[in-house]
């Protein structure tokens, strides 16, 4: 079978919701078995398209794998997308995009609990942003993980193909699954891998290479040394040889005997370039995409996990609180407010006792946030403000801490740090964000109080805050 995913989908609209709806059986033949009920049978995906059904899920069955590979993407880029899809069980291999493999009964349950989760939601699943579908996706179908997939050709080295699946045109899969992990909207399930990635690109095609510790040159070769007793000189044998005998290249003294003159010692390398010996080579870590080289230890860690929908995620979706956009700081070392306060007050009370004992409390205010709102819209705010996330979190320590007491107010408490370079660096940040979207960039304030410095007699957590709030 020869069949176009986009055959008769692109015209079509989300159909209105029925409240009489059929799993939809796909098969060759286009009928049902003897014993199967509650379902209705197509031959082919352009027959159910022409038809006008509206369907609870699918059941594919009777076909090939590449057959349901095409079958699978066909429904998830029609208006249908969100339904549930089963395979037979003689289907191999199962395709990435289908949810299980099993029976037409078990297809038939699967779909009924969908549809009671999509009438508990009341969205319409055809308005729904990348991130939305995503969590709206996993909502219908409780206790379903996204499983990572190890795909050499991916830049990533794992990807989501159900993810893929759910993306429309110029939506990024990563971007959208670190984002709801961030925001704590997505959980891990199960550790599967972890990988190292270039900080320069995000790729995790890494090579390694073995170089010199002190010229960092790559030609480098086992080779046996001597040690001169007379100077300290360490070099590879080769250097000593002089008309059959060793003579030392720096001092000059003829090695006679071995352990009265000089010895091996245990260097094993020599360098070809700068003729360095050592024991143990360093390591450096090279991009294969972009070829920018670096400390191995300077590479990003990810953690590759199986995600599912964590109780935040599943709550939020029910609130439509969604799209909230000055949530994405609060993944950033983020703490209550009240426990924040508490925080503050329990070290203002240890430099009270303990002199030595300094911090900076730091205000981050958006001043136009609900102008751009009003005019980009809450989307490309939230877009904005979790780059700014971001990019704040790789620069906090992990004694750092953040809470937010409006939504435009992010404060930031910096044991043993001094506020004026973390001040500078948010800034570069801020104009960086600004040379890219103009006008429609975010405005921020910055003000900070530095303890011992700014503090005053009986300063409290609230009069710290409400000072700093305040001040011109």
């Amino acid at each position: 079978m020869n069949m176009n995913p986009s055959t008769g989908i692109s015209s079509l609209q989300h159909p209105p919701p029925s409240a009489l709806e059929s799993t939809v059986v796909l098969r060759p033949s286009g009928t049902l078995l003897p014993r199967e009920r509650d379902a209705t049978a197509f031959a082919s995906w352009p027959a159910f398209v022409a038809s006008g059904f509206v369907p609870l899920g699918f059941y594919l069955d009777g076909w090939t794998g590449p057959d349901v590979a095409t079958l699978c993407e066909s429904i998830r880029h029609s208006p249908w997308w969100d339904r549930p899809i089963w395979v037979s069980e003689s289907t191999e291999p199962q395709p990435t995009w289908a949810d299980a493999t099993g029976s037409l009964s078990e297809a038939i349950a699967a779909g009924e609990r969908a549809l009671a989760a999509r009438r508990s939601l009341k969205l319409d699943p055809s308005g729904l942003h990348f991130d939305e579908r995503v969590l709206y996706f996993m909502y219908l179908r409780d206790g379903a993980e996204l499983t990572p997939l190890c795909d050499r050709n991916s830049a990533q080295l794992y990807r989501y193909p159900l993810v893929e699946a759910l993306a429309h045109e110029g939506d990024d899969v990563a971007a959208c699954l670190a984002t709801l992990s961030r925001r704590r909207l997505l959980e891990p399930a199960e550790l599967i891998d972890r990988t190292r990635h270039c900080r320069a690109c995000g790729s995790a095609h890494i090579h390694y290479l073995d170089v010199c510790p002190h010229c960092s040159s790559i030609q480098i070769n086992k080779a046996p040394s001597l040690h001169c007793f007379t100077c300290g000189h360490v070099a590879p044998e080769d250097d000593f040889h002089d008309d059959g005998g060793l003579t030392c290249p720096k001092c000059s003294t003829a090695l006679r005997h071995i352990g009265v003159d000089y010895d091996r010692p245990l260097t094993q390398y020599a360098c070809g370039s700068c003729h360095h010996v050592f024991v143990e080579t360093s390591v450096v870590a090279r991009c294969l995409d972009c070829r920018n080289t670096t400390e191995p230890n300077a590479l990003d860690v990810r953690e590759i996990a199986s995600l599912r929908l964590s109780a935040h995620g599943r709550a939020a979706l029910r609130a439509g609180q969604i799209r909230e956009s000055f949530a994405a700081l609060d993944t950033a070392n983020y703490v209550e407010p009240a426990y924040f306060r508490r925080l503050l007050d329990w070290a203002l009370a240890t430099h009270a006792r303990h002199k030595e004992m300094h911090f900076a409390l730091m205000l981050v205010e958006f001043q136009n946030a609900a102008e751009v709102i009003e005019k980009q819209g809450a989307a490309r705010v939230f877009l904005m403000l979790d780059e700014f996330a971001r990019r704040l979190h790789e620069l906090l320590r992990t004694s750092d801490l953040t809470t937010r007491t409006q939504e435009e107010r992010l404060w930031l408490m910096l044991p043993f740090s001094h506020p004026e370079g973390l001040t500078a660096r948010l800034q570069k940040v801020l104009q960086e964000q600004s040379s890219q979207h103009g006008e429609a960039a975010l405005r921020v304030r910055i003000r900070h109080l530095q303890i011992p410095h700014d503090l005053q007699n009986h300063d409290t957590a609230v009069q710290l805050m409400g000072r700093l709030q305040n001040a011109d």
